[in-house]
């Protein structure tokens, strides 16, 4: 917000004036201009008639993003709570758009009274420019929250903000297709694991080649098992920044997905090679913890990543045996999931049967992304 503090004498105190409709408006206060600053940016004041014409883009933008900060701590206005992971994303998102340069202005200092579909296009070709070099998903997904942004107020009021002219316009995107590695790549790769790297991150990488996501099979515990079945209960994930996504931890739901939560058939050969490092290491309250320094969580997908399938793909490197590999633990989904299909095939199943391993909320991600 472009508001002017003042410096009161009389009260020894600096003051704020928000202009909210009302003849003197609403004065913040505070000892020093900093404090002053920090509770103007708490600050979001509903939009009247009188000042709708005032509201900039950057001020709704602020509103939005102090929105969902408090959505990271639980349900707002009917809205499930957020992961503190997309709330980050939120962050760069909001700081990347205030800053746009849209027409040699910042879109930030634009009224919202100026938001038409040729303006949206402006936009677009601002984005278009200053991420050139990006992913068309990252320009996708700028776009997207400033959309979020602007129906946000709609919702609010939309006698004052019809804004209609923003569900038509998105930026388009071309599907890409993922990577899933060549078999004799992946059994060699598997093979390296098992030669080289620790029992907790083999077991970890064996986990992910059965269609767990690496932040599925990161948030597991030895009481998620069943010994009886074979299977394992994915009912949390964990996030790169280590924060635990479950209902014990205030979510509706622990996994990408409801469908996500579900239980998996492990195989007796890995069931085995599971119930035995447990039994080795009696005293896990997860899968993967940290030997020493425990704090409470999980480690972090990164080292997991770095003890496993990377330390086996640098000893294949070392030894001359180079394999085409993309990414880290995602490709022996997609592995796991086109043998999964082929097998369907064979054996006469319905598509639906691999979709229900995999966790998937419908059939067309399914045979869309993993029929390689």
């Amino acid at each position: 917000m472009d508001i002017k503090i003042k410096y009161q004498k009389s009260l020894k105190i600096y003051v704020a004036r928000i202009s909210d409709g009302s003849r003197y408006g609403r004065q913040i206060y505070g000892k020093t201009p900093e404090i002053v600053k920090e509770k103007l940016q708490g600050f979001w004041l509903m939009p009247t008639k009188q000042n709708r014409d005032s509201i900039t883009i950057g001020e709704v933008l602020s509103g939005f993003i102090l929105h969902m900060e408090k959505r990271t701590l639980g349900k707002v206005d009917g809205q499930k709570r957020i992961r503190l992971q997309s709330y980050e994303n939120y962050k760069s998102y909001d700081k990347a758009l205030v800053a746009l340069t849209v027409l040699s202005k910042p879109l930030g200092d634009y009224k919202i009274q100026q938001i038409d579909k040729n303006f949206l296009n402006e936009i677009l070709n601002a984005l278009e420019q200053k991420y050139n070099t990006h992913s068309a998903k990252h320009k996708h997904e700028l776009f997207s929250y400033f959309k979020s942004a602007m129906l946000w107020l709609h919702k609010q009021d939309r006698e004052l903000y019809p804004l209609v002219d923003l569900k038509e316009i998105v930026v388009k995107l071309t599907k890409k297709e993922s990577f899933v590695p060549k078999r004799l790549d992946a059994q060699l790769v598997l093979r390296t694991v098992d030669q080289v790297c620790k029992e907790k991150y083999a077991i970890y990488v064996y986990l992910c080649a059965n269609g767990l996501r690496a932040s599925e099979a990161n948030g597991l515990k030895p009481s998620d098992f069943d010994w009886t079945k074979n299977t394992v209960h994915i009912q949390r994930t964990v996030d790169k920044s280590r924060n635990v996504i479950a209902i014990e931890t205030g979510y509706e739901c622990g996994t990408k997905t409801p469908s996500s939560n579900r239980k998996v058939p492990l195989g007796s050969e890995l069931a085995n090679r599971i119930r035995k490092f447990i039994m080795l290491h009696p005293n896990l309250e997860w899968m993967f913890q940290a030997d020493r320094k425990y704090d409470g969580r999980p480690i972090k997908q990164q080292n997991l990543a770095k003890g496993g399938l990377h330390k086996a793909l640098k000893h294949l490197k070392e030894k001359g045996q180079n394999v085409e590999w993309k990414g880290a633990m995602h490709g022996l989904r997609h592995y796991y999931g086109s043998l999964l299909l082929a097998e369907a095939a064979k054996l006469g199943r319905n598509p639906t049967w691999v979709q229900k391993r995999l966790g998937h909320s419908n059939l067309q991600t399914t045979l869309g992304i993993y029929s390689h």
